[in-house]
């Protein structure tokens, strides 16, 4: 049975979604003032392969995220570059929905915006007010955290009794505590603006998802994701809304945080010359080598990104193309018991694996295995293809297809293995090389002929004998 960690409860708990066999579930999506980064590209890559493992379980699921599309720093952004909020959105948009492709996410059922939500988030604020737990001022309207009694339970935060219930002299606009949050904020000259019962305005940041999750899902979620950056004060803020608004609780029945990523053991940070952008990722490194990456580390988990992490990644997932490209050259043979015996075991591991918390680091730790017994099993029927022998050890094309059949069942999952990969065409230094290898293997100088593998190596190509003949891959 399938357990997750929920942050609500701080413990591991057996995932029964609120609707049989059925997963509303919604991550928050990103401001797009401006490109995405590669700390957005781990949690949806994260969220992503949750979301097909629950498909892969059996589930249906319902994915939302949202796109926070006004903003303060959407207004910023918009200004420095002389454009509208609108204009600024929209190129960002599209370049958020190119990425996320680019890096294998499968698409939300829904990508709703702030600003196609206006009437629902004056309507849901209009609720807290009438139910007591927002209050207007000279800038906006504001939700009073003290007056709902179970705040704090998803952060663990404690609020300060010494400012509860008092107007803070410091602040311009009087809020009743320094916690309390805007619900809606009243237009200031220049800013993008809807008429409101309190005059022109917008929506402030937390109310925006509230409303959209239960527009977009219902009063109550099986699962509400995000990064563990977004725990307090954002995720802290909409199950107060949404349970004081609607007066149903639990608001999200499992609440699921990926963790940090740093760059180069460093958090991320353009002071500090290590931020990049998802387009500057993609350009840079496969995104398939990326998936790999992300899915060898637990999505709760710190992850540090760096270019010996991505080396790795890199050679771990070729070990797996490698074995898809052998399997899918077997020919002939005889079935041997251990391929569907070796598939089976395989797959009762890996679903133990991920039906604990999605344990994706232990989960692949059982498929290299797999990947090490199929090469055993490739290895035994070579040698006895080579030595023309009849035992029942050889591989067959069956045992292969369904080796191969596990490997695509798997994928569903991950999404980074490759079955169709174009050949690329050898350069001609190394098709030089490798002419003059053959001729020093006919000559049997197998020392020359290492010699030559050396340098083909230092080009990047890795080389196969095989019976039926040398074959050759690129490896960098």
């Amino acid at each position: 049975m399938l357990r997750v960690q929920n942050t609500l409860s701080k413990q591991l708990e057996d995932f029964k979604p609120l609707k049989d066999r059925e997963v509303r579930m919604y991550v928050c999506g990103p401001t797009v003032y401006g490109p995405g980064h590669i700390g957005h590209a781990r949690t949806y890559t994260a969220f992503d392969v949750i979301r097909r493992y629950l498909e892969y379980s059996g589930y249906k699921v319902r994915y939302v995220v949202n796109l926070t599309d006004v903003h303060d720093d959407m207004i910023k952004r918009a200004n420095e570059q002389g454009i509208t909020i609108f204009e600024l959105a929209e190129k960002n948009i599209k370049l958020f929905f190119k990425d996320m492709d680019a890096l294998g996410i499968k698409p939300a059922n829904e990508n709703p915006r702030v600003t196609e939500h206006i009437k629902e988030i004056i309507d849901t604020i209009q609720a807290l007010e009438k139910n007591g737990f927002a209050y207007e001022t000279e800038d906006g309207v504001y939700y009073s955290v003290t007056r709902f009694k179970g705040y704090g339970r998803l952060s663990g935060i404690k609020l300060d009794k010494r400012v509860t219930g008092t107007r803070v002299e410091t602040d311009k606009y009087e809020k009743e505590n320094v916690t309390d949050f805007a619900l809606w904020k009243k237009a200031k000259p220049g800013e993008p603006s809807w008429e409101s019962p309190w005059g022109q305005g917008r929506p402030g940041w937390h109310i925006e998802c509230s409303v959209m999750a239960r527009k977009h899902l219902g009063e109550q979620l099986d699962i509400h994701g995000g990064a563990i950056d977004l725990i307090f004060p954002h995720h802290e803020n909409e199950i107060a809304q949404s349970e004081a608004a609607f007066g149903k609780a639990p608001f999200v029945k499992y609440w699921l945080h990926t963790g940090f990523l740093n760059v180069k053991g460093e958090k991320m940070s353009k002071s500090l010359g290590n931020y990049i952008t998802i387009p500057e990722l993609l350009a840079r490194y496969d995104p398939k080598v990326f998936r790999f990456f992300i899915a060898n580390v637990h999505y709760r988990s710190r992850i540090d990104f760096s270019e010996d992490a991505m080396a790795q990644a890199k050679a771990g997932l070729e070990k797996f193309n490698r074995l898809i490209e052998a399997l899918q050259e077997v020919k002939g043979g005889k079935d041997h018991p251990a391929a569907l015996h070796l598939v089976n075991e395989t797959r009762t591991a890996f679903t133990e694996h991920m039906d604990a918390d999605f344990n994706t680091p232990n989960a692949f730790a059982t498929l290299f295995n797999f990947v090490s017994e199929a090469n055993k099993l490739l290895a035994e029927a070579a040698a006895e293809a080579a030595a023309e022998a009849t035992a029942e050890t050889a591989l067959s094309e069956k045992d292969a297809k369904a080796l191969l059949d596990f490997l695509r069942e798997i994928n569903q999952v991950f999404n980074c293995f490759s079955f169709e990969r174009a050949k690329a065409e050898l350069p001609a230094e190394a098709k030089k090389l490798l002419d003059e290898r053959e001729a020093a293997r006919k000559a049997k100088d197998f020392k020359k002929s290492d010699e030559f593998r050396a340098k083909l190596r230092a080009l990047g190509i890795e080389l196969d004998d095989t019976r039926d003949g040398v074959k050759w891959r690129k490896v960098a």
